[in-house]
Formats: C-alpha cells, structure tokens, sequence
C-alpha cells in the first residue's frame, strides 16, 4: 500500500513540475507535505526525502526539492498558534523519528519545530520589542534543538538540513565569528550545492545581526567559489536576491555592496537552466532597480501573461511603472541607481 501511494505521488509530483510553474509548484506541495505530515505517513515522507536527496531534485525555478519538504512540513505550525498546537506538532515529529531511528528527514523535523516554537516567543522583531518573560523559553527551545541535532548528527547531517537548522541556531544563539565560520566551511563542503546552506548563513552576515555589507559582498563571492561548477556566477544574483527579501527589500543597490554588472551575469546563468517566470519577474524587477533599461527591457519582454505580484514585492504598480520606463512610455522614470 505505502509503495503504490508512493508511486502515485511521484508521478502526480513529476506532472505537476512539467505543467506548472515556481508559484503553483509551491502551493501544491505545501500541502502535499503538510498533509502526509499530519495524517503520520511517514514511511512515505522518508522515501520522498531520500529520493530528493539522492537525486538533488529541483523544482521550476532551481529550488531543491528538499527545500520544498521541509518548508511544507513546517507550515503545518505558525508563529500565531498556541502552545497546544506546538506541542502537537512536536510530539508529532517525534513520534516520527522514534518510529524510524535511521531517518534523517524525522530528526531534523523535530529539531526545526522546536527552534520555530522558540520563536514564537521571540517574535521576528528587534530584540528590544521581545518581552523579557519570552527570553527564556526562547532559548531553552535553542538548547533543545542544538542538543538533539549533536546528538543525532551521525543520521541527521546526512540530509544538508541538519546544517541549515544549525545555522539558523547560530545566529539566534549569537555565535562567535570563528565557530560560526567553522560550521558554515563543514556545511559548503559536505553540500556545496545546497542553496539555503549560503542562506541560512548569510543570515548572521546582514547588518541586522551579526555583520555588515562588505561581508554579505564577501560571502556573495564565497557561495560563488564554491558552486561555479555547476552554477556558475548563479549563486551570485541568488544570494542577493535573498538579501534584498530579508535585510534591504527595494533598497538593494543603495544599501548593499552588490555589483550590478556581476549579479546580471549571475541573472543570465540562472535563467540559463531556470527559465521560469518566478525567476524571470524577480530578476526583470532587480534590473528596474538597478538601473538597467536594456536589461529590464529585455527581461520584461520575456514575461508571459500577468506579471507575479508576489515577485515585485506585491504591487504590481511597480511593475508597470517598470515596464512604462524600460519599454520608453515613460520617460524620466528611474526605479533605482546608476548601473555599476
């Protein structure tokens, strides 16, 4: 039964991935994941893992498959629910691990479900807005975590979560530089090609926690030693895509260090093997920012049907403000700086 229900799924998965895009691909599988989750199949969730991990699946836009996984699962919890709900979750998790001592996928769940409970109580703002009552427990979920993933590294770091939710544990817990850099150098070379093993990382490197611009520019270039085998100067234009989500938003080419000439090359190579609309707006939206009309001319010509508001920071008025600049409707309009 547990084999045919595989089966079934894989091929629903592979006809979804020939037929629909980044954005469609995402809501189908968080709940397909969510779903297998909480109705305890788990026997099915690890033969999924270990299939994603073997073959280093992609979806449209590049993404590991993985990623897909572990962040379907995990939406099954919110910062917003209550104690219950976590505890549920947990003990979920655990059951799963403890029914399957050699699966990766279960331990590495559970260690993730307790950082984000403790990040219930921490709340995703600075750190003088957390109420002193909710420090505590925001840590005591932090050691819990750090603890069981050493304790189960030898199953666990064979799947590359078990890096990133360490990484994720470093920066919350404040590591010191040199043990911070320890574990990201262990991470690269066991998964050089994992891309939220450089986003779990340069986490700690944004000026909102532990670094500093000319650092995320530094790591920008590490991430790109380290998968322009395979990558290219792809790993480029993806690690400042994440920053520009999570530490400077429209700001990107005024508050960062980033070299538009080398993100544009970057843009180029991932667009080479990913040419999906998520990626195709994102990187039509970077170039209108940077000042590139060529380049947004050129990308936004390659947008088929509705623009993804979700892709130009949910207004879709920048879009066509965009598109008015870079096609000459609209003269004088400049969305960002001056190209580098």
């Amino acid at each position: 039964m547990h084999k045919q229900l595989l089966f079934i799924l894989l091929l629903s998965f592979a006809a979804l991935s020939s037929q629909a895009g980044e954005i469609e691909e995402r809501a189908e599988y968080d709940q397909r994941f969510s779903t297998l989750f909480m109705q305890e199949k788990f026997e099915v969730l690890d033969k999924l893992a270990d299939e994603y991990r073997a073959k280093q699946s992609r979806s449209s836009s590049g993404l590991w498959m993985l990623t897909h996984f572990y962040a379907g699962i995990a939406g099954v919890a919110k910062e917003n629910q209550d104690e219950k709900h976590w505890a549920d979750m947990e003990s979920k998790a655990l059951k799963w691990a403890k029914s399957n001592p050699d699966s990766a996928a279960a331990n590495n769940v559970y260690a993730n479900f307790l950082v984000g409970h403790g990040w219930k109580f921490r709340g995703s703002g600075p750190g003088y807005e957390v109420r002193k009552e909710n420090w505590k427990p925001f840590y005591e979920k932090l050691t819990k975590a750090r603890e069981y993933l050493l304790q189960n590294k030898p199953i666990a770091s064979t799947d590359p979560r078990w890096y990133e939710v360490m990484l994720v544990i470093a920066r919350a817990e404040g590591w010191g530089r040199n043990k911070f850099d320890e574990l990201t150098s262990e991470a690269v070379a066991k998964y050089p090609n994992f891309y939220q093993l450089y986003f779990a990382a340069l986490d700690y490197l944004v000026p909102k926690w532990h670094g500093n611009r000319k650092e995320v520019e530094n790591f920008a270039n590490f991430a790109v030693e380290h998968t322009q085998s395979l990558e290219d100067m792809g790993m480029y234009a993806r690690v400042y895509w994440y920053a520009s989500q999570t530490q400077y938003g429209n700001g990107l080419f005024i508050e960062s260090s980033v070299v538009w000439k080398k993100m544009k090359t970057g843009i180029d190579d991932v667009l080479a093997r990913y040419p999906d609309q998520w990626n195709i707006n994102n990187f039509a939206r970077f170039a209108c920012l940077a000042g590139d009309i060529d380049k947004a001319k050129e990308l936004i010509s390659r947008i088929q049907g509705d623009p993804i508001p979700k892709a130009w920071a949910g207004d879709i008025q920048h879009f066509a403000t965009c598109k008015a600049w870079a096609t000459g409707s609209k003269h004088g309009v400049n969305l960002g700086r001056t190209v580098m």
